[in-house]
């Protein structure tokens, strides 16, 4: 059987390996660590899924606030074409 970490992409496995160390260094119980991540606008569909369901599955399954931020929160150095895209979970 295959595990959904056997299909994670070179930039999520570093994603992950950045929180789990900003997870170690945190000792306050009700710390959070918050993530933006620049998607390119014909991408983020794959992320909400029909109707949102992909989208509702990954926040039922991690327990993780994650919002597509409108484009007035776009970094400046970011290309118009891409959307944020905020992942907020508290530390355990």
């Amino acid at each position: 059987m295959q595990h959904p970490e056997d299909d994670i992409s070179p930039a999520q496995e570093a994603l992950l390996h950045v929180q789990s160390k900003i997870a170690d260094l945190g000792t306050d119980e009700d710390a959070v660590i918050t993530s933006r991540l620049l998607v390119p606008s014909d991408e983020v569909g794959c992320l909400l899924g029909k109707g949102g369901s992909i989208i509702t599955e990954i926040r039922k399954s991690t327990r993780a606030n994650i919002r597509i931020l409108g484009k007035d929160d776009l970094p400046k150095c970011a290309p118009a074409s891409d959307e944020l895209v905020q992942v907020s979970q508290y530390i355990i």
